[in-house]
């Protein structure tokens, strides 16, 4: 599995306290409590993705992994294929979720939030209907994965309630002998963590 052609991370993170935006690597975990002032924001809504807004959803997409063909749970998936369902505020899209049906389960591709509406809900509004899709469909859990660098994905899931059901050691490492590539915070990128989460 070739790393080059899988998008774990996103390129920039928005600070927290002052807004500017952080390359991945850069970026650091911070400990904080309840003190910051509660924000508030635009009404999210959350819907299926249309073919006109196609073009926004791969860009944000290309701007999150740096490439809309990924290798996620040992397959190559393409996510101008997927479906998908975006999420709007103040009619622009803020975010989108790729999502696939395997073996009844609801497989998360991909989730994406421009940099400019982090800490809006975003991600928690497309996650919620990615599991309102699953319960429709009668499926019986979400799966999601994420690399060992991935931090932030790691809490923001384990947050929803998800837990770590497999870790693939060296999936990312291609087999190749080089030395992997760094990731969030400069941590070495080496393997697949696959989160879970029963539906019921």
């Amino acid at each position: 599995m070739a790393i080059s052609t899988f998008g774990a991370k996103p390129t920039v993170l928005r600070c927290s306290r002052c807004g500017r935006f952080v390359d991945w690597e850069e970026a650091r975990l911070q400990i904080i409590c309840g003190c910051r002032p509660h924000l508030e924001l635009p009404p999210v809504l959350v819907r299926e993705a249309t073919d006109a807004d196609r073009p926004a959803v791969l860009a944000l997409f290309e701007r999150d992994f740096g490439r809309t063909r990924l290798i996620t749970f040992g397959e190559e998936i393409h996510l101008d294929t997927m479906p998908t369902v975006v999420a709007e505020l103040e009619g622009e899209i803020a975010g989108a979720l790729a999502y696939m049906e395997r073996q009844g389960t609801l497989h998360i591709i991909a989730l994406a939030t421009d940099p400019s509406w982090q800490r809006s809900g975003v991600g928690g509004h497309l996650v919620a209907e990615a599991e309102l899709i699953a319960r429709g469909n009668r499926l019986a859990r979400v799966l999601v994965a994420a690399t060992n660098d991935n931090l932030p994905s790691l809490y923001f899931y384990q947050r929803k309630g998800y837990r770590i059901r497999q870790v693939v050691p060296g999936a990312m490492a291609g087999g190749r002998g080089d030395a992997p590539p760094t990731g969030f915070g400069g941590i070495p990128i080496r393997d697949e963590i696959h989160l879970v989460k029963d539906i019921t």
